[in-house]
C-alpha cells in the first residue's frame, strides 16, 4: 500500500484522530460512518501503515479493534501500558505534532510519484537507446 494513492484517507484519519476532543481512537466502520469514507478502504490504511496507527487490543461493539495515532497513543501519562478506554481523556495533538506526521505523509506521497517518474524516464532512456543500438547494427549489415 502506498502513501500516494491514500494520501486522502490518511490525511483525514490523521487530523481526525490527532484533534478530536472526545475520542482518541475509533473502530474503522464508526469512523468511516462518521467521516464519509469507505470502511474497508480506511481499515486497510489502518492495517498498512502501523509506524502512524495502533491496533488496540480491545475490539469495539461491532467487533472490530479500535485505532489511534501511535503519536497520540504515546502521550498516555504514566507507565500505564494497558489499552484505554475508546473514550478516555488523551490530549488531542499539539499542532506541530499533527504538522509533522501530515509532512511525513505528503512528503512521502511526493517521493512515490518522484520515484515512479524516474522508473519511467528511465524505462523510456533504456528502450531508446535499444532501438538506436539495434538500428545501428542494421544499417552496419545492410551496409556490408
Amino acid at each position: 500500500m502506498q502513501y500516494a494513492q491514500n494520501v486522502d484517507y490518511l490525511l483525514a484519519s490523521i487530523i481526525y484522530l490527532g484533534s478530536h476532543n472526545y475520542y482518541w481512537a475509533r473502530s474503522p466502520k464508526n469512523m468511516a460512518e462518521e467521516l464519509s469514507l469507505d470502511e474497508d478502504r480506511l481499515q486497510k490504511v489502518f492495517n498498512n501503515f502501523p509506524g502512524i496507527y495502533r491496533r488496540s487490543v480491545r475490539k469495539a461493539r461491532n467487533g472490530q479493534h479500535y485505532y489511534a495515532l501511535q503519536a497520540r497513543y504515546a502521550q498516555k501519562e504514566g507507565g500505564d501500558v494497558n489499552d484505554p478506554e475508546e473514550v478516555s481523556y488523551i490530549e488531542p495533538l499539539d499542532t506541530n505534532k499533527l504538522q509533522l506526521l501530515i509532512t511525513f505523509v505528503l512528503q512521502s506521497a511526493e517521493q512515490e510519484r518522484t520515484s515512479r517518474r524516474a522508473f519511467t524516464t528511465n524505462f523510456i532512456s533504456i528502450a531508446a537507446a535499444i532501438i538506436a543500438a539495434t538500428a545501428a547494427v542494421t544499417t552496419a549489415i545492410l551496409k556490408a
